[in-house]
């Protein structure tokens, strides 16, 4: 009788011992999903009813261990484990707001994959979809063109000089390197962090550039593109091809300042048109060419072979941009990344790290709210609290629309190939990506402090221009935050700043 009744107690005490890991990772990370729903109803209303379906979404991923949670506690309930028992070791979970169970990893990987595959599942998430890597006339001249500084009025730049394939498409500085030039032909938009070129070709690229100067919403075949610049849009395929040979008429980016010693602005063309740059450029690539030391396959052949144009008079200018953007969209599309890997099925292709903070990622963190779809951008517009020191503050999107609401917004940039192309934010304010998730989960970080003027660094309306999604408490831990750096190390292409074969 005394050994039965030894054997009752201690079975719910075992019992317990055996779950209590597992108990208080679980116990913290619901806690955790509820805190982080927790928005006033006033913020609600801020957001679209798009963004704020995917929120909806995030916060249900985010609540996936609550129902563990509530299965174990039911579990060990049924083993007369004490409820009291269970009180005291959910407040000692909780207590603490840098949720120190959950640094245990309680979750196994087998665990880890069942909620990555629900959330996989309510996000639509897929591998993305890839061009074959063929080096066809049309690639190859492209290819020519992007190296080619004769696209550059002083032939001292290619597209290769910003778009650096070391640097994974980006040129490392803090901001592009701009030519001087007269002051009437400076832009208004202040020198910006340079963008990177993959997966352009992607459906889901609706708009380029920081605030979207270029945008389409129809397909380019039924008129869907414009120019700010007023260059003549029809032949060109699709955006990238005349985000692509806009550099080139600009005088800051390639083209310099016109005069005799400028091979394709020579200062006989005045204004300085995009058509006429671009008829010059044309002339150019024909002329002189035999003559060049290390030339293998020639303009005029590859022009022929690409489009049938055995003239330069013939060369429009969407010729030029559907050969760069052809180009662009083959060489640059990520492929062998471990994420890919992983939709596909191959569970072993993140380390259990990469799993955990992908749950973040599309979780407690709320980063697919505006990190969405397979190239994880909404290519929406939104401010999270950076701010500019210069004299002359980047106004973002207001450059596109005109719009004061768009004042400090700007597009939310793809995230694949993120960990290669610091440095980070619209003014490559940041080159740590730590630092880059802690300015979003703390988007007013910067809001109090003084400018080396004595003014206040941040305007009022920079401040109220911040997304209301990042506007509730966050309780990520800082844990978390390196494991959301681990996550978006599996969106790297393996591959990328080497030369393909």
């Amino acid at each position: 009788m005394a050994i039965h009744l030894y054997l009752a107690q201690f079975h719910p005490r075992l019992q317990l011992h055996l779950s209590e890991v597992e108990f208080r990772h679980l116990a913290a990370a619901c806690d955790q999903a509820v805190r982080a729903a927790d928005m006033d109803g006033a913020t609600r209303e801020r957001i679209s009813s798009a963004e704020m379906a995917r929120l909806d979404q995030a916060l249900d991923i985010a609540r996936l261990p609550c129902k563990s949670y509530a299965r174990l506690r039911e579990h060990l309930l049924a083993q007369d484990v004490s409820k009291h028992a269970l009180a005291a070791l959910h407040l000692s979970a909780t207590a603490d707001p840098a949720y120190p169970d959950l640094r245990e990893g309680g979750a196994t990987e087998a665990e880890l994959d069942a909620r990555l595959r629900i959330a996989i599942e309510r996000l639509d998430l897929t591998p993305l979809p890839l061009k074959e890597y063929l080096r066809d006339p049309k690639f190859l001249l492209g290819e020519k063109l992007f190296h080619d500084p004769r696209l550059s009025g002083y032939g001292d730049r290619t597209c290769a000089t910003c778009h650096n394939l070391q640097n994974a498409t980006s040129n490392a500085d803090d901001l592009e390197p701009r030519l001087e030039v007269a002051p009437e032909l400076v832009p208004e938009i202040p020198a910006r962090n340079v963008p990177d070129l993959w997966n352009r070709d992607h459906n889901d690229v609706s708009a380029m550039l920081w605030d979207g100067r270029l945008e389409v919403e129809v397909a380019a075949s039924l008129g869907g593109l414009s120019s700010p610049e007023g260059l003549d849009t029809s032949g060109f395929e699709n955006l990238m091809a005349l985000q692509s040979i806009r550099p080139v008429f600009s005088p800051v980016e390639m083209l310099g300042k016109p005069g005799p010693q400028n091979a394709i602005a020579p200062g006989g063309i005045a204004p300085l048109e995009p058509e006429d740059v671009l008829a010059r450029l044309s002339q150019l690539l024909f002329t002189g060419e035999a003559e060049m030391s290390g030339e293998n396959t020639g303009y005029q052949e590859l022009f022929q072979t690409s489009y049938g144009l055995t003239r330069a008079e013939q060369i429009s200018p969407a010729h030029i941009g559907n050969a760069l953007a052809h180009y662009i969209e083959i060489e640059f599309q990520t492929r062998e990344t471990p994420w890919d890997m992983y939709l596909t099925g191959d569970l072993e292709a993140l380390t259990k790290e990469q799993k955990r903070g992908a749950l973040v990622f599309f979780g407690v963190g709320r980063c697919s709210v505006c990190h969405s779809g397979n190239l994880f951008s909404d290519f929406g517009f939104h401010s999270v609290g950076v701010p500019d020191p210069r004299e002359h503050k980047d106004l973002g999107r207001y450059y596109a629309t005109g719009f004061p609401k768009d004042r400090f917004l700007f597009r939310t940039p793809p995230l694949r190939n993120i960990t290669l192309t610091a440095p980070y934010f619209h003014n490559g304010q940041s080159n740590s990506l730590i630092d880059v998730v802690t300015q979003h989960l703390n988007p007013y970080r910067y809001s109090r402090e003084y400018a080396e003027t004595g003014a206040h660094l941040m305007e009022p309306a920079e401040i109220a221009s911040i997304s209301p999604i990042l506007s509730s408490k966050k309780v990520v831990t800082r844990e978390q935050m390196e494991l959301l750096v681990k996550f978006l190390r599996s969106l790297e292409d393996r591959r990328a700043g080497q030369a393909r074969n």
